[in-house]
C-alpha cells in the first residue's frame, strides 16, 4: 500500500474528483478526512471510506472561510491526527459562463473565496502541522483553463491561474522542509460542475479534446496518488496537466 497509515486531508471530497481521490487513497492504505460543505455528501463519502477498509470522517467545512477551516483541522488535532496529505480539491462553477462585464462583485467573490482563498487557509493550516514534523505532500486542483484561459470563465480562470502561481511559490518555501507541493490542472472531467455549463457545450469539450472524450475523476486520482506518495519524491512545484492532449 502506498499511503499506509497517511492521514490525508481532503476538501470537496464529497463527489467528482474529491470522492475519488478520497476512495483511491483509502485503498492505499490512508486514513481519510473528508472537508465538505454539503454533510450529506461528506458523509457518504466517509461512509464508502469506511467500506473501503479504511479510517475516516468527515467535516462540514467552508473553505473560503479561514474560521470554518481553522476549525476543520482543530477536529484532526482533537484526534491526534497528523496530517501528511492535503488535497486542495473544493470547487464550484459560480456563474458558469458569463461576460466579464456582466460578472458582479458577488459572483466574482464566490469564485475567488472557494478556489484561491480556500487553497490558502488549508494550506497555511496543513503548513502549520507538516512544518514541525518535516513531512507532506500538498496538492491543489488547477484548471487547464488557468493555463489556456476560457472565455465567459474570468474568475475561474483568474482563480485557477492563481492557484498554480500559488503552489510555484509555496512549493520553494516548504522544499528545504521535507514538504512537497504540487498542482493538477485537469481538462474537461466528468463531475457535478459540468451540469452548470450549458448542454450544447458538451459536443464541444469532446471536439476540442484530442483524444476525443471528457476525463473521469478516477483518472485524475491516479496523479494525485502519484504526487501524494514516495513514486513523486524529487517532483515539487510542478503543474500536471491530464487534459487529453487539449493543451500543450
Amino acid at each position: 500500500m502506498k499511503l499506509k497509515d497517511k492521514v490525508a486531508v481532503i476538501t470537496g471530497g464529497g463527489s467528482g474528483i474529491g470522492r475519488a481521490i478520497a476512495l483511491r487513497f483509502a485503498a492505499e492504505g490512508a486514513r481519510i478526512v473528508i472537508a465538505e460543505l454539503n454533510e450529506a455528501s461528506g458523509s457518504e463519502t466517509a461512509e464508502l471510506v469506511r467500506a473501503h477498509g479504511a479510517e475516516g470522517f468527515a467535516v462540514t467545512t467552508d473553505v473560503g472561510r479561514s474560521a470554518s477551516v481553522a476549525d476543520m483541522f482543530r477536529s484532526i488535532d482533537e484526534r491526534n491526527w497528523n496530517p501528511d496529505i492535503l488535497v486542495n480539491n473544493a470547487g464550484n462553477a459560480g456563474q458558469g459562463l458569463t461576460p466579464t462585464h456582466e460578472v458582479t462583485d458577488e459572483m466574482w467573490d464566490s469564485i475567488i473565496d472557494v478556489h484561491l482563498n480556500g487553497t490558502f487557509y488549508c494550506t497555511r493550516e496543513a503548513l502549520r502541522r507538516m512544518l514541525p514534523r518535516g513531512t507532506g505532500a500538498i496538492i491543489s486542483l488547477g484548471s487547464v483553463a488557468g493555463l489556456s484561459g476560457l472565455p465567459g470563465a474570468a474568475s475561474y480562470t483568474a482563480a485557477k491561474g492563481a492557484v498554480i502561481a500559488f503552489t510555484k511559490g509555496v512549493a520553494q518555501e516548504a522544499a528545504p522542509y521535507g514538504i512537497r507541493v504540487n498542482c493538477i490542472a485537469p481538462g474537461w472531467v466528468e463531475t457535478p460542475i459540468l451540469n452548470s455549463l450549458p448542454d450544447a457545450m458538451r459536443p464541444m469539450m469532446t471536439e476540442m479534446t484530442p483524444m476525443k472524450r471528457i476525463g473521469t475523476p478516477d483518472e485524475i486520482a491516479s496523479v494525485a496518488l502519484f504526487l501524494a506518495g514516495d513514486d513523486s519524491s524529487f517532483v515539487t512545484g510542478q503543474t500536471i496537466s491530464p487534459n487529453g492532449g487539449m493543451y500543450r
